[in-house]
């Protein structure tokens, strides 16, 4: 029988793979329709992926194997233009984080986050996924109750990090969303934007402590859990980060 496992990595490991999706002139003249495979595809993330990359990067996907569907958040009212209201338990414990293949699916309700990001129709075949790009996914990556929390989860696992200063913790979190260290470029801008959150948080503790994770360890006052909040949501809301490059 074909080890699916073995095949998978084997692909995602290969040479070709794991090219570069930028485009150069010489490519394009001998393969411009890339039939040869002379350069990667730059794709969109399905939604389910998208969902398990920002669980991996928060640090708080569940990663065991099987069982019923789980109940992860959702909006009030996605019920309310269906033909009757289904039972939603939303989950308290680790079941909130599973991978989103677990999500109980309503073929009348898809799961909105996942929707949005083109998961197709439970009432027809899917032979091809379409990938589109509209506003409301951003909005979703920034203000869906579940990617906050991932954020907070980010900014958690940032700030519980043996390395203490602003500079290490940035480069730490472009390794965890996007695979790579920031530029000298990107590391100014995003030490900059983190000390604007900070003045900002700093100005208004009543916001912080709203924006900031629960459950803050001591030595972490809320007005940092909310800058490094809004820092991973950030990075969490970048086309990078929900591409495949």
């Amino acid at each position: 029988s074909w080890d699916l496992k073995r095949l998978h990595r084997s692909v995602v490991t290969s040479a070709t793979y794991r090219q570069s999706s930028r485009q150069r002139e010489d490519v394009a003249e001998i393969d411009p329709t890339n039939k040869w495979l002379a350069q990667q595809s730059r794709l969109r993330l399905d939604a389910e992926i998208i969902r398990d990359s920002a669980l991996a990067a928060s640090g708080l996907l569940t990663t065991e194997l099987g069982g019923a569907p789980v109940y992860p958040p959702q909006p009030d009212g996605v019920f309310d233009f269906t033909q009757d209201k289904k039972p939603w338990k939303t989950a308290t414990d680790r079941n909130r984080y599973r991978k989103a293949m677990y999500t109980q699916l309503w073929r009348s309700s898809l799961y909105p986050a996942m929707t949005v990001f083109d998961f197709p129709d439970a009432n027809v075949a899917c032979t091809r996924r379409i990938r589109s790009n509209t506003p409301l996914q951003s909005l979703t990556l920034a203000n869906d109750l579940t990617f906050v929390e991932f954020a907070r989860g980010l900014a958690l696992r940032l700030l519980a990090s043996p390395a203490g200063d602003d500079s290490r913790r940035l480069i730490l979190a472009c390794e965890l969303c996007l695979s790579r260290e920031p530029n000298s470029v990107e590391l100014a801008r995003l030490r900059n934007y983190l000390q604007q959150q900070r003045s900002r948080f700093a100005a208004d503790e009543k916001a912080a402590a709203a924006f900031s994770p629960p459950s803050l360890p001591e030595f972490i006052s809320p007005v940092e859990g909310a800058t490094w909040t809004a820092l991973a949501r950030v990075l969490m809301n970048l086309d990078e980060f929900i591409t495949r490059e």
